[in-house]
């Protein structure tokens, strides 16, 4: 999907929406970009040079590209995230083994309260999170706008994704910092989220604006 414009003169009023093949000549993705994390999924420049394509590609009509753009953005901030959640869930999961099994001081290191307030708090953040996305899934379902919701989902599940895999790797301790318990990976892939779909700054702007402040 492509926005771009068909009369610079209009501003956002000239910002219309395209689907465009990535065979169709002219379009070339001339390499991907090496990430710190989210490996998974391809990120890179798109160049357009002489790309010339039909009117039926067009999506909507013409001058429509931002409301097309802004109700696709209420969608993928109400979903994108949800991964979030099952990641912070299987860490919580993997890390409550760890901390019942790992003893120090003739005893668990989940009965010490600096650990348990810790996984409690993560705990927390995986409800607060599940019930943000499904409060903007219930709306986008029934038809209404849900752009103020949708940016208070993204800001917030995304910090608490950060937020939770600092507290787990705190919880491993050294063992934390290993590649090998795989929680710094979850911590790579959580930063971008503080970046993609709209920053985190982004977000707290759209909020601040629908509350006239």
């Amino acid at each position: 999907m492509i926005f771009a414009s068909i009369d610079l003169s209009l501003g956002v009023g000239g910002v219309t929406a395209f689907l465009v093949d990535r065979g169709t000549p002219g379009l070339s993705v001339p390499r991907e970009e090496d990430k710190m994390g989210m490996r998974t999924s391809p990120m890179g420049d798109v160049l357009l040079e002489e790309c010339e394509i039909r009117a039926a590609q067009r999506l909507g009509p013409e001058g429509a590209g931002a409301a097309i753009f802004s109700s696709s953005m209420e969608w993928e901030r109400g979903a994108i995230l949800s991964v979030a959640v099952g990641a912070m869930q299987r860490e919580l999961t993997r890390c409550l083994d760890y901390a019942s099994t790992r003893r120090q001081f003739q005893q668990p290191i989940a009965k010490f309260p600096a650990v348990a307030n810790r996984l409690a708090d993560v705990k927390v953040r995986i409800e607060a999170s599940r019930a943000l996305l499904a409060q903007v899934a219930t709306l986008k379902d029934a038809g209404e706008s849900a752009t103020m919701e949708a940016a208070v989902a993204k800001l917030y599940v995304s910090e608490a994704w950060v937020q939770t895999m600092l507290d787990l790797q705190q919880v491993y301790g050294a063992y934390g910092y290993m590649r090998e318990n795989n929680i710094e990976r979850d911590l790579r892939d959580a930063l971008g989220s503080r970046i993609y779909s709209g920053t985190s700054d982004m977000q707290r702007l759209i909020i601040a604006r629908w509350l006239s402040v």
